[in-house]
């Protein structure tokens, strides 16, 4: 007898998912009401304005269907618990990423273009962001078992909703604590009180905005102890974060996964909607559009990757009590997202002091980091490809698998 009461995680899933749809919604409508203000009173109109116009409104209808897929389980529907696999084609793989690569090229060449940039960008930011996540996560995913689709649907609304939220209070509360770290070992030193006393002072009489109080702190930013306590936060803080945080889906689901290969797919799904939510969070900056969005792709690679490894150990843990393994895991996710993160704040660090024309070695590592940063995404690419042909060696394939029924999985759910 199919059990009537209320699936209660679909429910606040699908109430989760369809107001953060709704509050993306509305920010995007905003930036369109600004454009068309600005249109009709000869303003001139921002790129940015209509990117983000676009691009929100695209997360909104993705969260609006997953929130669909979350209430088909609320409401018993057997559609909601069907079993599925990634099996993507060669020819849609590689569809993808000429659409991608084409996108990116035309972005490049129209970035500084007015009125195309703001007219074309919006509808290139799309493809260029979505495709090449989308292709990654195809082939580490490529013939391994997702969950039910309700549940498959909702990791990726996770990635996108929560995971951030949470990822942004804690991140936010670490800084507070660093800072007031930093404050504590300011006072206890007069000298350097004194002197960023000074520095203070002049940035009031300058005013922070300006050019001039610009070059009074720009010196400051490549000193060792300002690169150490940046290089803590990024490299070692917040990988240390976010990946326990990303894979938050995996994380709720882990007891009623049935392999760590669903556990590998659900942890690459986190991963791409958490990466398709940052890097539209950054695709505005038109005078850099194309370079940007062609580095994030690597940046979507880590998240993906590391996600997908993290899904796995969660799994083998729950399942087979591997608890060393997921120890084991973290560690090795953190170490190569802190190596990525370190390789790309010392690359700002080396442009920066270049700029500033400061002698040493800083200023010339750019080479150096940027070949460090292809290395990374290479290893990061053949270890999500060696991850996904390990796990289908270990599973069996999804069609010789038995279905599980309404009643079986309102059972278990």
């Amino acid at each position: 007898m199919q059990n009537t009461s209320t699936h209660l995680p679909s429910l606040l899933g699908a109430i989760l998912f369809a107001l953060s749809g709704l509050f993306l919604l509305g920010i995007g409508l905003l930036m369109g009401l600004a454009v068309l203000i600005a249109f009709f009173t000869g303003e001139p109109i921002q790129a940015q304005q209509t990117i983000f116009f676009l691009a929100f409104c695209f997360e909104a209808v993705l969260l609006f269907t997953i929130a669909f897929f979350a209430f088909q389980k609320t409401l018993r529907k057997p559609a909601a618990d069907q079993h599925s696999s990634v099996s993507v084609s060669p020819l849609r793989i590689l569809l993808g990423i000429l659409v991608a690569a084409a996108a990116i090229l035309i972005g490049s060449q129209i970035g500084g273009i007015e009125p195309l940039n703001w007219v074309l960008l919006p509808l290139l930011t799309v493809p260029a962001v979505v495709l090449p996540l989308g292709v990654l996560l195809a082939l580490g995913a490529q013939r391994l078992p997702l969950a039910t689709r309700w549940q498959s649907w909702s990791v990726l609304g996770l990635g996108m909703t929560l995971a951030p939220l949470l990822l942004l209070i804690l991140e936010t509360i670490v800084a507070i604590i660093l800072f007031i770290g930093v404050v504590v070992y300011v006072a206890s030193q007069p000298e350097l009180a004194s002197e960023l006393e000074g520095i203070a002072r002049q940035l009031m009489v300058l005013g922070p905005q300006s050019e001039a109080a610009q070059d009074l702190l720009s010196p400051y930013l490549t000193k060792p102890s300002v690169m150490f306590i940046a290089l803590l936060y990024i490299a070692v803080l917040v990988p240390a974060i976010e990946e326990l945080c990303k894979p938050l889906g995996v994380w709720l689901l882990a007891g009623k996964l049935n392999s760590t290969a669903q556990g590998f797919t659900l942890g690459a799904l986190s991963g791409a909607g958490y990466a398709l939510v940052e890097t539209i969070g950054v695709s505005g900056q038109v005078s850099e559009w194309a370079v940007l969005l062609f580095t994030r792709i690597g940046t979507g690679l880590l998240h993906i990757t590391t996600s997908a490894l993290m899904g796995a150990a969660i799994v083998s843990a729950w399942r087979e009590r591997r608890y060393w393994r997921l120890i084991g895991t973290y560690i090795f996710v953190v170490l190569l997202h802190g190596l990525w993160n370190a390789s790309a704040m010392l690359f700002t660090f080396s442009t920066l002091a270049e700029f500033l024309d400061q002698p040493g070695t800083l200023g010339t590592l750019q080479p150096w980091l940027t070949a460090v940063m292809i290395f990374l995404a290479v290893g990061l690419f053949v270890i999500l490809m060696t991850s996904n042909r390990r796990m289908r060696i270990m599973t069996i394939p999804p069609l010789s698998e038995p279905m599980i029924s309404t009643e079986q999985t309102d059972h278990i759910s």
